[in-house]
């Protein structure tokens, strides 16, 4: 699970009774036989994270060929099983690129009409592209967004304060998505200002850093390539002090401003992939609907002679997903509707791989009933108190039993279910996180499929000290616990696959959200 920035807390949830679980998920199939649960085994689950956790996969960076390695475990596992393949030409591999990028030799920009002379301004000094930003060079007036209405920016370059743009959406660029709608509104290229408390030069030089190519993977920035959320015009960050010229020029009365921005970025392509394994559905009318589970199987990888091993994060999700291959597999007891397993990657760079694959799914998305997210599950949460924001401290010694289920105010069926079929594993459920509290709702690969209206769970059992840091290792995961979890997504899926009727998305109230 990437990091995040902010820390805001605000517990919330919907109280439903398991007799509402036995009324909405009533079942139409034979139920998955005992002995298919009690295929999953605590000590299978150690072996598959003690692999991917191990110094051979070097922390699956991504990008890496350790990575690739970890791919071919898992689609070897999805082979083995007879998992049918739901990637691409007939495989197990869901392809994509991603990239990181450099600074070319061309960069320039000048800003004609601010001052009795030309600005012509120094790239990392005055100016930054966006890692994201097309090549070319574009000519033409300039106009200020200062209100939601954005006027005509048909051949224009749209200039915004980076203070006024905001996002529900802490795991992509908040900028990288204004400006696509600035584009989507006409405009020709886009400059961001930074804003007044951007004192000096200090932090465009920091943005200047995401363009070494020195960096390890893990301080490495990375996007996408075939996903249409990122802009495909010109863009670029321009430091607080030309903001403030350029913004008084703009506000004189018949200012007549213009630019010529020149792009010059060098994209590194990483080919990677997601890995997506299919267990056919067992009903005519109901198998072209599916149910997913994911986890990402990426990580940090290593860094000046350490490893990001990643146990928790995510190879304890990674080898969740194996284990369900093996329960699911081979034909036996197959639900009405059929599961997708999916491993992704890129989510340490910001949800990359699920982004991808809800642009370019295998089933479409309004046949899509639900996603379960498994991310960190096999730990005891562990952090202190903080007050400010209403967050009791955590104890390793109190959390042996228990899991975090997020999601569940956006569905409130899925929440019946899990409750009512948690009586057969008795884990400790609590039902919060989904708003506030670091973000942590919009931190993993469930977040691309609840933007788009589809109910997404996240299974987590917390944070702790080790959380990416090389100290996250295998000896340190709880086991018997991941049993108990991985035993609990097994039912679950299982019984919405093979409900008559879809868990419903929910949006909650405006007063819930904040």
């Amino acid at each position: 699970m990437p990091r995040s920035y902010s820390f805001r807390i605000q517990l919330a949830g919907f109280l439903f009774s398991i007799l509402t679980a036995c009324l909405v998920f009533t079942t139409t199939a034979q139920g998955p036989a005992p002995n298919r649960v009690d295929s999953i085994h605590a000590e299978e689950l150690r072996e598959k994270v003690t692999f991917l956790a191990s110094e051979q996969l070097k922390g699956r960076g991504n990008g890496t060929h350790e990575l690739n390695l970890a791919a071919e475990y898992i689609a070897g596992t999805f082979a083995g099983n007879g998992l049918k393949p739901a990637g691409d030409n007939g495989g197990y591999y869901q392809h994509f690129d991603v990239y990181s990028s450099r600074l070319g030799s061309n960069n320039d920009l000048r800003i004609h009409g601010a001052s009795d002379a030309d600005l012509n301004l120094e790239v990392r000094m005055d100016f930054i592209p966006e890692l994201w930003s097309v090549n070319g060079t574009v000519n033409g007036p300039l106009q200020l967004i200062e209100d939601e209405s954005r006027q005509d920016l048909q051949g224009k370059i749209a200039v915004e304060v980076e203070d006024r743009i905001v996002s529900d959406d802490p795991e992509f660029p908040a900028t990288a998505t204004e400006e696509r709608r600035l584009q989507d509104a006409g405009a020709i290229a886009v400059m961001i200002l930074q804003g007044a408390t951007d004192r000096g030069r200090g932090r465009m030089v920091t943005l200047a850093e995401n363009f070494r190519d020195d960096l390890p993977v893990r301080l490495t920035a990375m996007a996408t390539i075939g996903v249409p959320d990122y802009p495909s015009i010109p863009v670029l960050m321009v430091s607080a002090d030309t903001a403030r010229q350029v913004i008084s020029a703009l506000h004189k009365p018949q200012s007549h401003v213009t630019a010529t921005i020149t792009v010059d970025v060098e994209r590194k392509i990483h080919p990677t992939q997601n890995v997506l394994g299919l267990i056919q559905g067992s009903n005519l009318s109901m198998k072209n609907e599916v149910m997913i589970v994911g986890a990402h199987y990426d990580h940090d990888g290593e860094a000046y002679g350490q490893i990001w091993y990643g146990a928790d994060d995510n190879g304890s999700g990674t080898a969740a997903i194996l284990e369900l291959a093996e329960a699911f597999g081979n034909g036996l007891s197959a639900p009405a509707r059929s599961i997708l397993l999916c491993a992704w990657a890129g989510e340490e760079k910001g949800l990359l791989g699920s982004r991808y694959y809800v642009h370019h799914p295998f089933f479409p998305l309004n046949r899509t009933v639900a996603m379960f997210q498994l991310d960190m599950i096999g730990r005891n949460e562990e952090h202190g108190e903080n007050k400010s924001q209403q967050i009791p401290e955590e104890r390793p010694s109190e959390n042996t039993n228990s899991l975090n289920v997020l999601g569940t105010a956006f569905s409130p069926d899925l929440k019946a279910a899990i409750s009512a079929l948690n009586a057969q594993t008795n884990l400790t459920l609590r039902f919060r996180y989904d708003f506030g509290a670091e973000d942590l709702m919009r931190r993993s690969d469930q977040w691309s499929f609840l933007q788009r209206a589809i109910p997404a769970i996240f299974f987590f059992t917390g944070l702790h000290p080790d959380y990416h840091t090389p100290r996250d290792t295998p000896e340190k995961i709880n086991y018997t616990k991941l049993e108990k979890i991985t035993k609990l997504v097994y039912l679950t899926a299982f019984q919405v696959a093979n409900s008559p009727t879809r868990p419903q998305y929910v949006k909650p109230g405006a007063t819930a959200a904040h």
